[in-house]
């Protein structure tokens, strides 16, 4: 059976090993225990081919790692392996074309998951990616880099042998023999200041104690040609990372902007929405749920009016005639228009 086994690997060996050397030789005259040897040698040979063409696809394609090699924590489901939502296959390319890229969506669509996942593919298939993530608190930054050492723990034992060792497990910082380096810090911190990053992340930057600030210590990161990718739910209207928004949206600023609803998610639909509508107050669910960037920003933040019912006592005013009163004597007056 072994020999019959030799036999069908010798085409693709006597190709694979360039017609020459010891192997060749044996597989095309040898038999019993020599041929044997040869065959294990050449299907190891094979399988070490297959992993390098593997991981060279995988430095290639981004989508490609993520939906073939990358685990996640999935709330219901466990360990699972990361398919890609349509909304966060757009996400990826929109980051690798622009350089600065501002997200505006809703919660729980899996943004934190995907750019744990991208930062970690950018530090371990690339050389010397100086990579910082800006978070509100300090158990924040802890849980975002935890998703990125969630998915390394569970990668293929031939791929962690094949790509940089770890140099660095810190529950705020990861970094590679490559000289690639994560660091996930609070922004009180100020960890981007004189710094020189490749990539900035800044999470749910609406509701940083020092969003402004943030702003002022990456902004020099981007302009010597790092990347910077801002995503955060809405925190009512006013604040700099509304304003950030307007600018993006305008073209007033170099921010790129992308907005997603709380139907981002194939597995939202309208009854699901219509459930959270009963559970939460009008102002929690523009906030976390919004349909359009206009109700995450101006309905949320917890307002002091109503504004549903602004809007709708909107529909109902009846709007005069406009002039001037005129005075025609000492005791009369006459409106005019």
């Amino acid at each position: 059976m072994f020999v019959g086994s030799t036999r069908r690997v010798r085409r693709v060996a006597v190709s694979m090993l360039g017609g020459s050397g010891s192997l060749i030789r044996l597989l095309r005259g040898g038999s019993g225990k020599s041929a044997g040897i040869a065959a294990r040698c050449v299907m190891s040979r094979l399988g070490e081919l297959r992993q390098e063409a593997e991981w060279r696809r995988c430095v290639r394609s981004e989508k490609y790692f993520l939906e073939h090699y990358w685990y996640i924590a999935h709330p219901a489901e466990g360990r699972i392996l990361f398919k890609l939502r349509k909304a966060q296959a757009e996400a990826l390319k929109h980051w690798g074309e622009h350089r600065y890229s501002l997200s505006l969506k809703a919660r729980q669509i899996g943004w934190t998951t995907l750019v744990a996942a991208h930062q970690f593919w950018l530090a371990f298939f690339h050389a010397d990616q100086n990579i910082i993530d800006l978070s509100r608190t300090e158990r924040e930054s802890v849980l975002l880099l935890r998703k990125s050492k969630y998915g390394f723990s569970h990668m293929p034992r031939w791929m962690l042998d094949r790509g940089p060792k770890s140099l660095i497990e810190h529950q705020q910082k990861m970094g590679f023999a490559n000289g690639s380096q994560i660091a996930s810090m609070p922004s009180a911190s100020d960890p981007a200041r004189g710094e020189s990053a490749t990539l900035v992340v800044v999470d749910e930057w609406a509701f940083l104690p020092n969003a402004e600030e943030a702003w002022a210590s990456i902004e020099p990161v981007a302009d010597v040609g790092g990347r910077i990718i801002g995503l955060s739910t809405a925190n009512g209207s006013g604040n700099f990372f509304h304003g950030l928004w307007v600018g993006a949206t305008t073209g007033a600023n170099k921010f790129e902007p992308m907005f997603f609803p709380w139907s981002a998610t194939e597995d939202r639909g309208p009854a699901w929405y219509a459930e959270k509508k009963q559970s939460m107050l009008p102002w929690q669910l523009a906030q976390e749920y919004p349909t359009t960037p206009e109700e995450a920003f101006v309905k949320s933040g917890n307002p002091v009016f109503d504004l549903d019912l602004l809007e709708e006592m909107s529909r109902h005013v009846r709007f005069g005639e406009s002039g001037y009163l005129h005075k025609v004597s000492a005791r009369a007056v006459e409106f005019r228009r």
